[in-house]
């Protein structure tokens, strides 16, 4: 008779887990479809790249702030490549306009 007690309570509780399993499985899909959905997906996306920006933004603050000598070389350089032409097209101008003015003042 104990046997056929244990049986029967075994049983029981694999029905108890079965019936939660199938609960777990639910509830499992219907958040999966809710976070599969585009809308989520976006926000989600869009998330993970304020992240990623935000990292990569504190990163570079502070290499900044370990390396100010060599950051100021860069942007120096970098502004000096970037004013190249129009410094160039200044410096030629002057120097055009400069040897007009002495071209002026000798025929004078």
């Amino acid at each position: 008779m104990t046997q056929k007690n244990d049986d029967i309570f075994k049983l029981r509780n694999l029905a108890i887990e079965k019936e939660q399993a199938r609960e777990n499985v639910k509830n499992d899909i219907s958040e999966t479809k809710e976070r599969l959905r585009p809308s989520n997906l976006i926000q989600e996306a869009k998330h993970k790249a304020m992240e990623r920006v935000q990292k990569t933004g504190e990163s570079a603050l502070q290499g900044v702030k370990d390396n100010p000598g060599k950051v100021a070389t860069v942007a120096a350089a970098a502004a000096l490549l970037a004013l190249r032409k129009p410094v160039t097209n200044y410096l030629a101008n002057r120097t055009a306009d400069n040897d007009g003015a002495r071209n002026n003042d000798a025929e004078e």
